[in-house]
C-alpha cells in the first residue's frame, strides 16, 4: 500500500514551498530529495575527487537511485522531488511503488516568468530537453496531474488537496 506522496514540478523553489505547506497540512514528515542526496554526497567528496568525470557521474547517479529507494521506503512522508532525478525510468518506478505521485503542472509562460523573476533555476542537464517533452513524460507517469499554471503557492496547495481527495475517493 502506498503511504507516501511525492510532488514533482519543474519549478524547484515553488515545489519546495508547496511541498512543505502540504506536508504540514497533511501532518506528514517532509523530505526534500535533493537535500537528502546532497547530504549523502557530503561524505563522498573525497571519492568524487579521485574519480574521472564519467565515473563521477555514474557514482552520483548511483547515490541518487539509492537515496530515492531509501526515502521512498519511509512511511507517512511527503517527498519533494526535483523531476531531473526522475529521468531514469528506474528512479520513477521506485518512487511509484510507495508514493502517490502528484505533478504540479505549469505552463511554459508561467515557467519562464518564474525562472526570470523568482530565482528558480533550470538545471543544466535538462536544458536540451524541451518543456513539452518533460511535461508529457510527467503527465504520463503521475497519478494526479494538477494544473497550477497561474497559481501562487497557497492556492496551489488548496487545489492539490482537492484533486488528491478526489483521486483517493475514486480509488475506493
Amino acid at each position: 500500500m502506498k503511504t507516501n506522496i511525492a510532488l514533482i514540478c519543474v519549478l524547484n523553489n515553488y515545489s519546495k514551498n508547496v511541498s512543505k505547506m502540504l506536508s504540514d497540512k497533511l501532518d506528514m514528515f517532509y523530505a526534500d530529495m535533493e537535500d537528502m542526496i546532497e547530504y549523502e554526497l557530503i561524505d563522498s567528496k573525497h571519492i568524487l575527487e579521485t574519480l574521472g568525470d564519467k565515473e563521477g557521474k555514474k557514482f552520483i547517479k548511483k547515490i541518487e537511485t539509492d537515496v530515492i529507494k531509501n526515502v521512498s521506503s519511509f512511511e507517512n512522508t511527503f517527498i519533494n522531488i526535483n523531476p531531473v532525478l526522475l529521468f531514469s525510468g528506474r528512479n520513477f518506478s521506485q518512487l511509484q511503488k510507495t508514493c502517490f505521485v502528484i505533478y504540479a503542472q505549469i505552463s511554459p509562460k508561467y515557467f519562464d516568468a518564474r525562472t526570470k523573476h523568482n530565482g528558480d533555476v533550470i538545471p543544466a542537464d535538462i536544458t536540451d530537453i524541451t518543456f513539452g517533452e518533460r511535461d508529457k513524460k510527467y503527465v504520463e507517469k503521475a497519478d494526479v496531474v494538477v494544473n497550477c499554471s497561474t497559481l501562487r503557492e497557497s492556492k496551489a496547495v488548496k487545489k492539490i488537496m482537492s484533486e488528491l481527495n478526489s483521486f483517493l475517493k475514486n480509488m475506493h
